[in-house]
């Protein structure tokens, strides 16, 4: 009798735990959202205050340059992510989420273009560092590793939605006060980090396998990571992040495009980054919910069918001077949708092929992968619009995604209902 009543006590206790996790996993993902789009949507404030003198096309091609500079910044990821294997996901998340307060704070801090993207380049080792996602998948229920990674997704939209508010508050034509918009992230960046180490216990999958993963090196969990099981799928999954990350470069200059072409005003432009942020949460709705229905390679060949294709949309779309502003919303949601809604899916195939004790390093090499993509794209793209323009260039790199397709359909393996704990 006493038994039960401890045992459901545990319970109890667990359950409450585990709701707590889920709400500073949720303010941690808005954090991360707003920190990882709200460079993009400010270009033309800061070629405008820094890049004076140039020409449009010039200046174009000096941010794809430096862009292409401060990815490397996102290289850094990995080893965030290798140490989340080391020193535990409880410290490295609240390093993370430390050293996006301490970027943004550097940001409102610059004087000139070099400082400005030296603390971008600074903000990239710690954005999108997916070690919430290592740690929900590892608390969460094996049957709902779905649908809680995309409710924190869908949650995590609240972070767009206060970065469209900041932009509304502090950037217009007539006051283009831009650095208002590091407010956010340096107030949640530095009072979560105290919470997480405070508030926090260290993931239950890490805490069975610590000991073990304290005595290897980083080269030989390199090395063993294309001799698991599912090596075949995980090699092929870091071409596909390669060609994902090459395509993205609309990402950091959408805004500079729309402004150049004078194609909407700058309350237009917000509205459509603040709507947009609403139609992204059709794609973790989708992933969330058919991922664990149909699987997760149908929803890889629907979203890297439509980024291409919805990226062209809008980039025609924009230079049709009647319903601008409809096509342009219709189209950029799209691509919002197909974005991340595949970021989201190579995310979640990547942890269910690999062991947890490879699970930090794998997500790390993926987002390295992706990183690297990010760089070559960027340089390449630098030089495109010297030769084609900005927008052409878009439609041009963003094609990258439809080898995702075949890659998909010949290699990769399904891994819906997979039990995390019988991966070898």
């Amino acid at each position: 009798m006493m038994s039960n009543i401890n045992n459901k006590k545990e319970e109890s206790l667990s359950r409450k735990y585990f709701k707590k996790l889920v709400l500073i996993l949720m303010l941690v993902q808005i954090l991360d959202t707003y920190s990882t789009i709200f460079p993009g949507s400010i270009p033309s404030f800061i070629a405008n205050e820094f890049l004076l003198g140039f020409s449009k096309e010039e200046q174009n091609s000096i941010m794809s340059f430096a862009g292409s500079i401060v990815s490397i910044g996102m290289y850094f990821l990995f080893f965030n992510q290798y140490l989340a294997d080391k020193l535990g996901r409880k410290k490295m998340l609240a390093i993370t989420v430390f050293g996006m307060g301490v970027a943004t704070l550097g940001m409102f801090l610059s004087i000139n273009y070099i400082m400005y993207m030296s603390f971008v380049f600074f903000l990239y080792f710690f954005f999108s560092s997916d070690i919430w996602l290592i740690y929900i998948n590892e608390e969460a229920p094996s049957k709902k590793r779905a649908y809680y990674s995309n409710l924190l997704l869908t949650v995590g939209l609240i972070g767009s939605i206060l970065m469209v508010t900041s932009r509304i508050l502090f950037v217009s034509e007539a006051n283009p006060f831009w650095r208002g918009m590091t407010f956010v992230p340096m107030i949640l960046g530095f009072s979560l980090t105290p919470i997480i180490l405070t508030k926090l216990k260290e993931s239950s999958r890490f805490l069975e396998i610590k000991d073990d993963l304290k005595k290897r090196s980083l080269i030989k969990d390199v090395k063993a990571l294309f001799k698991v099981e599912n090596k075949r799928s995980f090699k092929v999954i870091l071409i596909m992040s390669f060609c994902y990350g090459f395509s993205g470069v609309f990402m950091g200059l959408f805004e500079k495009y729309i402004a150049d072409i004078k194609a909407l005003p700058q309350f237009s432009v917000s509205i459509i980054f603040l709507l947009t942020t609403f139609m992204v949460i059709i794609a973790y709705i989708v992933n969330g919910f058919l991922g664990d229905r149909i699987g997760r390679k149908p929803l890889l060949y629907l979203w890297a069918a439509l980024l291409p294709l919805s990226v062209t949309l809008w980039t025609i779309g924009a230079t049709i001077p009647e319903n601008t502003f409809i096509i342009v919303l219709f189209s950029y949601s799209l691509t919002h949708i197909s974005y991340w809604g595949l970021l989201g899916i190579l995310r979640l195939i990547t942890i269910e092929i690999l062991p947890t004790d490879k699970r930090g390093t794998g997500i790390g090499l993926r987002s390295l992968s992706g990183s690297i993509g990010g760089t070559v794209g960027l340089l390449v793209s630098s030089g495109l619009i010297l030769i084609v323009g900005l927008g052409p260039t878009f439609i041009i790199v963003s094609l990258a995604n439809l080898i995702l397709i075949p890659l998909g359909i010949i290699f990769i393996k399904e891994t819906k209902g997979v039990d995390l704990k019988f991966i070898k």
